[in-house]
């Protein structure tokens, strides 16, 4: 006799819960994204209007051209965001490699050093600099001291003096990328490296230096772009003959009261610096470096 078994309902498969179902993790995002329209949206949207209600639309992209003042601000940012970037990767890659290999308590001291460039106030940085790099100041005092200068080197509000205050903030912001992709290397190729009888600049160049090439380029990508747009250190270290862009907006917003072209050329800056930060996230995957850190 055949015995016939009795169809069996199926057991569903339970699909996984997500984190939004009955954990109220969605009410989370609302105060960040409530911060974001009133900070970030909400001001961006005035600007716009602003430069438009002067100039139009295409004017208000157009407008900034044709004044001579910004056109040299532009181009004394452009270089100077370009030399402060490669001077900030130079000193930056050599004092991450000094974090990666420094014994622990050094280490920490190294980091305790870095890290004071964000717990000190950024006006309080800029004015010891000014204390510093001006006339008769400290490295004025310092340099006819030791006989180099009889009348200090009168770095204040020029150019020289304003790239090493600049390097001097933005170095963290190229440290911390570099230094998260040192920790992704492999110990096992520096090993294999030296076993195969590289030496110490051989592995370096050939190993370490292109471990670093994403971190470092993403580094370089921040320091370049905040330096297009960077205004305290420069409205107090620069001199007239030294403005950059983001100081030619700050006069005619606050000492010419030119609302609308003030907010053309921050429109225009803001613009470049999104496009040339998009771009260099196409290329060079920069969002993906900045999530290791």
């Amino acid at each position: 006799m055949t015995v016939t078994s009795e169809p069996t309902l199926s057991t569903p498969v339970a699909r996984p819960r997500s984190v939004w179902d009955g954990s109220g993790a969605r009410w989370l995002f609302l105060p960040p994204a409530v911060l974001l329209v009133i900070g970030l949206v909400g001001p961006l949207i005035a600007v716009v209007l602003a430069g438009s209600a002067d100039h139009g639309l295409v004017g208000m992209f157009t407008q900034p051209f044709s004044s001579d003042l910004f056109l040299r601000a532009a181009w004394r940012t452009l270089w100077l965001s370009t030399l402060v970037t490669a001077c900030t990767w130079v000193l930056g890659v050599s004092y991450a490699l000094a974090l990666g290999l420094a014994p622990v308590w050094l280490r920490r001291v190294l980091f305790g050093v870095l890290f004071l460039t964000f717990w000190v106030s950024l006006l309080v940085r800029t004015y010891g600099w000014v204390l510093t790099l001006q006339p008769a100041g400290a490295l004025d005092r310092l340099v006819e001291a030791l006989g180099l200068a009889d009348n200090g080197l009168g770095l204040y509000q020029t150019t020289a003096g304003l790239v090493p205050a600049m390097v001097h903030i933005m170095l963290p912001y190229l440290v911390l990328p570099v230094y998260a992709a040192w920790r992704g290397i492999d110990p096992a190729h520096l090993r294999a490296a030296r076993g195969l009888g590289a030496g110490e600049m051989l592995t370096l160049r050939k190993v370490v230096l292109p471990a670093l090439r994403g971190g470092s380029l993403a580094g370089a990508v921040i320091v370049f772009v905040m330096s297009l747009g960077f205004y305290v250190t420069p409205a107090f270290l620069g001199g007239p003959g030294s403005q950059l862009v983001a100081t030619v907006i700050g006069t005619e917003f606050g000492r010419l009261q030119n609302l609308g072209g003030a907010a053309a050329m921050g429109v225009v800056l803001l613009v470049v610096t999104l496009g040339l930060y998009l771009l260099a996230d196409r290329f060079g995957k920069i969002s993906e470096q900045w999530e290791r850190i």
